[in-house]
């Protein structure tokens, strides 16, 4: 089982390889990762508000992980994810809805910044006003 935590981050030099580093040596999880994903081409040339996908001007997506072994070892695995997210985030609290687990309405709506979010829940509301589809990471209807 895992704890996961992804984010967006527009840089990354080498003090940021070293603490991702240092962090990632100091857990003895059976697995633990900081996956980077770096962004841009074709998919930056798209408008941010041109699809449901708003981070499109970000240069990197950040996945960080952990492996657990049970549920008296969750907590800590997620508070090292935790840990390690807060550093790299630069206070962002977005992500990218296909990781989102179950982080709470907030999170999904930081994913989903500003107009997108508006966008969203019109069509929503036009589509599924009674809000069946919504045991997923839930737009409510406007």
């Amino acid at each position: 089982m895992a704890v996961a935590r992804t984010l967006w981050a527009d840089g990354f030099d080498q003090a940021t390889a070293d603490t991702v580093l240092d962090h990632l040596e100091s857990s003895d999880a059976p697995m633990r990762v900081a996956q980077l994903r770096v962004l841009g081409g074709a998919m930056a040339r798209v408008s941010n508000d041109a699809t449901a996908f708003s981070h499109r001007d970000r240069n990197m997506m950040i996945n960080v992980a952990s492996f657990y072994e049970g549920p008296d070892d969750r907590s800590r695995r997620e508070a090292w994810v935790e840990e390690l997210a807060k550093i790299l985030s630069n206070g962002d609290q977005g992500g990218y809805v296909g990781f989102l687990a179950d982080e709470g309405e907030d999170r999904v709506r930081a994913s989903y910044p500003g107009a997108t979010w508006d966008r969203l829940r019109r069509i929503k509301a036009e589509y599924d006003p009674e809000n069946l589809f919504r045991l997923n990471q839930n737009i409510p209807p406007a």
